[in-house]
């Protein structure tokens, strides 16, 4: 079975993902402690010694740096899919593999404050992965609680989009 580990933002936790989620955090597996990313190749390590752990590749869902380190986790390990939510790439000279990607910007976010970071990510993900995106509401930080702009009304397209590719694929016979 697919599992699905979810990586928070910058200075965030993971019990703050997994509140700002709403329900599509029953999906997750394993909320990955990054401790805040304040020691990013640190996290990485620990992340990669993870998912290489595991039976068999992941989806991975990341907010903010999150999503950011997803694109350096994909070139040092195979990936089932991905959401990358508000994310920007960074920390990364590019992506690798070519899984498919849900990439997720707020109406009020980062695209809006970073718009050369989004196109930049935007163009690096297409370019050798399949894309599907969705534009959500909000900012990317919400102030109270402080914690991550995750739009809580994508979620049902969020859990279709998972749930299509954690099946195993279809073989058509010749």
């Amino acid at each position: 079975m697919t599992q699905i580990i979810a990586l928070h933002g910058d200075f965030a936790t993971p019990t703050m993902l997994q509140r700002d989620m709403g329900d599509l955090s029953e999906l997750v597996d394993i909320f990955f402690d990054a401790r805040k990313w304040l020691r990013f190749d640190a996290a990485m390590g620990r992340l990669t010694s993870l998912v290489q752990s595991l039976s068999e590749p992941p989806i991975v869902i990341g907010y903010s740096r999150g999503g950011s380190a997803i694109a350096r986790l994909s070139e040092l390990v195979e990936l089932r899919a991905a959401v990358v939510y508000e994310s920007p790439v960074i920390d990364s000279e590019g992506v690798g593999g070519s899984f498919p990607v849900l990439v997720i910007w707020n109406d009020c976010g980062a695209k809006i404050k970073r718009p050369g970071q989004a196109r930049v990510a935007e163009e690096i993900w297409s370019a050798s992965h399949p894309v599907t995106q969705l534009q959500g509401v909000g900012r990317h930080v919400k102030r109270d609680p402080l914690g991550h702009g995750w739009d809580c009304g994508l979620n049902p397209q969020i859990r279709e989009w998972i749930t299509q590719k954690s099946q195993p694929a279809r073989h058509h016979p010749a």
